[in-house]
């Protein structure tokens, strides 16, 4: 999960949330009175206490000392978009689920390429995972088709 936070009048930084150290994600967790598989589920509905949190811990590298009640953004300047694993691992999830209605596989991945971190990068996962009419493509095989001689 990247965690997107554009402060006001600033530049976009991103935040990879796998980079945490485990101790900057119990910290993050704890600050909001949670353990961290809780703010990982948080992340990933844009939750703006678990971005903070985290966004928190990363500045805290660059800030030493920075406290978590001075480290307020606004809650419109941060946002979380998946990663190439996760766009990935939604992909395959994806096209294993099957439509209830017509169209609805293919929002899913308009919906997925908006919302990743690298929207080019899933466009061409998209292309490599899915075929023309939004099902799985046929795995290459990889035996030989000729005959093998001993």
């Amino acid at each position: 999960m990247i965690i997107v936070y554009t402060p006001e009048g600033g530049p976009e930084e991103r935040y990879d949330v796998r980079q945490l150290r485990t101790s900057e994600a119990t910290r993050a967790a704890g600050a909001i009175g949670l353990r961290w598989a809780q703010v990982k589920a948080l992340l990933a509905e844009d939750d703006p206490d678990a971005m903070r949190a985290c966004v928190w811990q990363f500045k805290a590298r660059e800030q030493t000392g920075l406290r978590f009640g001075s480290f307020d953004p606004g809650v419109e300047d941060m946002v979380t978009r998946w990663d190439r694993r996760e766009a990935e691992q939604l992909i395959a999830e994806g096209l294993k689920t099957p439509e209830e209605k017509p169209g609805e596989r293919a929002e899913f991945f308009r919906v997925l390429v908006r919302n990743s971190a690298d929207p080019a990068g899933t466009e061409a996962l998209l292309a490599e995972m899915v075929d023309e009419d939004g099902g799985p493509k046929a795995a290459a095989d990889p035996s030989p088709t000729s005959p093998t001689s001993d």
